[in-house]
């Protein structure tokens, strides 16, 4: 009998799970709630006439993970088509490339909006799905809940909010400068978007404030010529100690861009966080079109907010909350994925195993709910492996007690190692949390692997590729279940070049080999 999976949501996570179903034999039904997918790499424009919006991207994002990270493990991008960072449109066309070549639409069923999903007993699963108005139930041998963590935006309850006479919105909500050009804004918050969207607004305001209650550690795409991740290498993250490897990476970071100013520097070291990418950011700051604050808003006023360190940031016409995502199931029975301590999901603390499995609940993976310092798409591509591996009983599962102990040992690790912040709740670092799912798989690197399988003048090629190029997941397609190890060491000895060399006709039609139909 041929086992059936129900997959949530067709983003990057939901398109490696239907591949992934299809290459072991088991059949994938997806369910996506919009008409396209592409999860939040698929830019909208807000509803003309609610405002609402299924997808946090604003319309100038270039991705932070650089071409060689980002890539799926088995179909590498080309560099005539992709620049090392790209915008995000090309990112969406590269999945939609990708989901052409295995030939995956046929398996998404759009305009299904998921309403249930609960258990059905012996590891299976009910699914009440909603099209055009009728509602059909079926059930699935496992459910994969593939819609990640950045669709429920976490607005802060700050004080005196309804004082305040200017805008204040969420960035989920975020597209252009246009209806703030001239105006005095406030960012609040210095991740990721908050970086974004403060150094695109200050081009065009009358004046733009940063406003970050802790600092943080602002990366260049690009430290001594080459993307940062390189400074990530095998070599560096595995075999070089975590005091000299942040040591080597800090020294690069002062050498290109000078002493960061006072207001954004933190107090944890260069790993202690997720990082925030943006070349300009510190540039802008300097230059004054940027003020950064340190501080938390205490209270709103009429014209614009105090903060905690005494400062009055006014006038203000609008706020722009860069303050994160709340975790957010609404198709699932409570409690099974926040604890009770964190029901409402403010924390993001997620009890799942391997940031899997949830225990007590067989046959329910979630794939793509992490926050990886590197690429997510490739670490939610391992995932949806190990997930069909598990299903079929090729990797046994530990306990539900001691999963449970399992996840607690990870929480206190990431309380150790990061900032307390929900940011970090779920957090896990490319190559260690790729390998630890890859030994479970059989599919892990080791440098006898590399001599036994492409003898003694390959062999060193490739693992000096593997362990000084790039990080990147096509070192997983060289060995063990799922190889594709002609491919793998083509892709893997470009990479190490550190060029934006042209694919080779041998590596062009090892990728072709794999196209579905060939």
């Amino acid at each position: 009998m041929v086992l059936r999976v129900g997959i949530i949501g067709a983003g990057i996570s939901g398109l490696v799970s239907i591949k992934q179903c299809l290459e072991e034999g088991v059949e994938p039904v997806c369910f996506e709630a919009l008409g396209h997918f592409g999860g939040q790499w698929h830019y909208t424009d807000p509803d003309p006439h609610t405002g609402e919006v299924a997808s946090s991207m604003y319309r100038s994002v270039v991705i932070n993970t650089s071409r060689e990270t980002m890539m799926m493990s088995d179909f590498p991008m080309d560099p005539n088509m992709y620049a090392m960072y790209t915008h995000n449109s090309k990112v969406q066309q590269y999945f939609e490339s990708y989901a052409e070549f295995f030939k995956l639409q046929p398996y998404i069923r759009f305009n299904h909006r998921v309403r249930r999903a609960y258990p059905a007993g012996d590891g299976k699963w009910t699914v009440e799905v909603e099209s055009g108005g009728e509602v059909t139930v079926d059930t699935y041998d496992a459910v994969f809940v593939c819609t990640g963590h950045h669709s429920t935006p976490n607005m802060p309850d700050w004080q005196d909010v309804e004082k305040f006479e200017g805008e204040l919105v969420h960035s989920h909500y975020y597209r252009d400068t246009v209806k703030f050009q001239g105006k005095n804004v406030a960012v609040v918050g210095v991740g990721n978007s908050g970086a974004d969207i403060s150094a695109e607004l200050s081009s065009c305001t009358k004046s733009t404030h940063l406003i970050t209650r802790s600092g943080t550690w602002v990366f260049p795409r690009f430290l001594l010529g080459e993307p940062y991740e390189y400074l990530g290498s095998r070599f560096m993250l595995n075999m070089v100690p975590r005091s000299v490897a942040i040591a080597g990476m800090q020294w690069a970071l002062n050498y290109t861009l000078g002493t960061i100013p006072k207001e954004l520097k933190p107090e944890h070291n260069l790993l202690g966080a997720h990082p925030t990418i943006r070349s300009d950011l510190i540039e802008r700051v300097r230059t004054g079109t940027v003020t950064a604050h340190r501080g938390s808003i205490k209270r709103f006023t009429k014209k614009g907010v105090e903060l905690t360190n005494g400062e009055i940031v006014e006038p203000l016409d609008a706020v722009v909350a860069a303050t994160g995502y709340t975790l957010n199931f609404p198709f699932l029975p409570k409690g099974i994925v926040q604890s009770d301590e964190d029901k409402d999901g403010k924390e993001n603390w997620a009890n799942l195993y391997r940031l899997i499995v949830a225990p007590g609940h067989p046959g329910l993976y979630f794939i793509g709910l992490c926050q990886a310092l590197g690429a997510l798409m490739p670490v939610a591509e391992m995932q949806a492996r190990w997930a069909i591996s598990v299903l079929k009983n090729e990797i046994p599962l530990p306990s539900p007690e001691r999963m449970s102990e399992d996840i607690a040992a990870y929480q206190n690790d990431l309380k150790k190692v990061f900032v307390r912040s929900p940011r970090h709740t779920l957090e896990v670092e490319f190559f260690p949390y790729m390998d630890l799912l890859a030994q479970d798989l059989g599919v892990h690197v080791t440098l006898g692997r590399f001599f036994s399988t492409f003898g003694v003048w390959q062999g060193i090629k490739t693992a000096r590729s593997a362990y000084f190029g790039p990080p990147s997941a096509v070192q997983y397609r060289l060995f063990g279940k799922g190889r594709k190890e002609e491919l793998a060491r083509l892709v893997l000895q470009r990479l190490a070049r550190k060029r934006n060399e042209e694919m080779s006709v041998e590596e062009m039609a090892e990728v072709e080999r794999y196209r579905v139909g060939n």
